[in-house]
């Protein structure tokens, strides 16, 4: 992707600039706020690093209490894949015409992106958060922007006077879908499991479809990737009428303060006939290799993608599951080692030397679940890409 001077300019203008640690970060959120602030905030990401505090609403009124912290917050977690997303929208401003509904906005960096870009466009950010809605006000009329605005209002409420020609979400789905996929499982057979996530992000994908024009278009770059949920998502959108655009689907992967995370990038259009299953294939198969042993979402997708039919063992503890082993045989005639578990996916092929010893591990493991505690669900499912 093609790195743009407009780019660069508006992120040196709000100040969104990388930080190299931790410390830099609360150095210059504390000279561009105050100390109290800082403490605040401070606290509440110290918490949720250690698992304590995931109430994603509470952090958003913290972070928007004034537009300086919000924009500081947002340098330290978010410049990265900010960027990329700038450079993206630049590549793609033809499909950024009439007008432009931008869901979850926060503090409306994007949205003041793409109106400060394409002034002959009208722009309207939406977000429940008032704080946030109020910053993203301030922020566009620092910036001069007349042909933007913002509303709070919840997005699964809200509809347009007029169709939008398109509608664009950026980072924001893993916070508004954060109720209707609480309890879905990020591990477990694909085809079930992206249904659940389809389904839990319907009403979502029925509002964004709602405000959408007939020939009109989806964009959206999220948390939700091929490890879980962005299949899911795409299927939302084509069951209401939305399909993906297989050569514009891609992933994205960003720097953030402490990580690289990957994201999902989704353009899904009315009158677009490829299938999410399609779009989701043409983006994986790029890096697919017959016969390599990979780890996170390319082991899943190696799984499916070669071979005919796949033998799973799930294990649960009560309703959860917790665990997954699967074994399959490739076209090639090797043996295919899969296991999964709530924080790793890992795939092997083997010879048929090694195939028992493979065996004899994936056995010893499953005795490791005392059968009072946990059950163990064996059953095949035939693979597709």
């Amino acid at each position: 992707m093609q790195t743009y001077k407009q780019v660069d300019e508006f992120m040196k203008r709000l100040d969104l600039k990388y930080f190299k640690n931790t410390k830099d970060f609360v150095a210059d959120l504390m000279y561009k706020t105050d100390k109290e602030y800082t403490t605040e905030v401070a606290t509440f990401l110290n918490s949720r690093a250690l698992g304590q505090n995931s109430d994603n609403d509470s952090f958003y009124r913290l972070k928007n209490k004034t537009l300086a912290g919000s924009l500081c917050v947002s340098a330290a977690f978010d410049s990265g894949v900010f960027r990329h997303i700038g450079n993206m929208l630049v590549d793609n401003s033809d499909l950024l015409c009439g007008t432009v509904l931008d869901i979850g906005c926060d503090c409306g960096i994007v949205t003041c992106f793409m109106a400060s870009e394409n002034p002959d466009t009208k722009f309207i950010g939406v977000d429940k958060n008032e704080l946030a809605v109020n910053n993203a006000k301030e922020l566009a009329e620092s910036l001069g922007l007349e042909n933007v605005e913002f509303v709070t209002a919840d997005v699964y409420d809200f509809a347009l006077e007029e169709k939008a020609n398109a509608v664009t979400s950026f980072r924001c789905l893993l916070d508004i879908a954060q109720t209707q996929t609480k309890g879905v499982s990020v591990i477990g057979e694909r085809g079930e499991r992206e249904a659940r996530y389809a389904e839990a992000f319907s009403p979502l994908a029925k509002a964004v479809c709602d405000n959408l024009s007939d020939d009109g278009t989806v964009i959206s770059v999220e948390r939700y990737t091929a490890l879980y949920g962005w299949l899911g998502w795409m299927s939302a959108l084509s069951n209401n009428g939305a399909n993906p655009l297989s050569d514009k689907c891609a992933l994205m992967t960003a720097q953030d303060i402490s990580s690289t995370i990957e994201y999902s990038v989704t353009f899904a259009q009315k009158g677009s006939t490829s299938s999410p299953l399609e779009a989701y294939d043409c983006v994986m198969s790029e890096k697919f290799k017959s016969g390599a042993g990979v780890d996170g979402a390319n082991a899943e997708y190696a799984l499916y993608k070669d071979s005919d039919e796949i033998h799973f063992t799930d294990v649960k503890k009560g309703e959860k599951l917790i665990h997954q082993f699967a074994t399959a045989v490739s076209p090639k005639g090797k043996y295919m080692f899969y296991e999964a578990d709530l924080d790793r996916r890992s795939i092997k092929y083997v010879n048929e030397k090694k195939r028992e010893k493979m065996m004899s591990d994936f056995e010893d493991k499953k005795k490791m679940y005392n059968p009072d505690e946990y059950t163990m669900n064996d059953y095949s499912v035939k693979s597709c890409t």
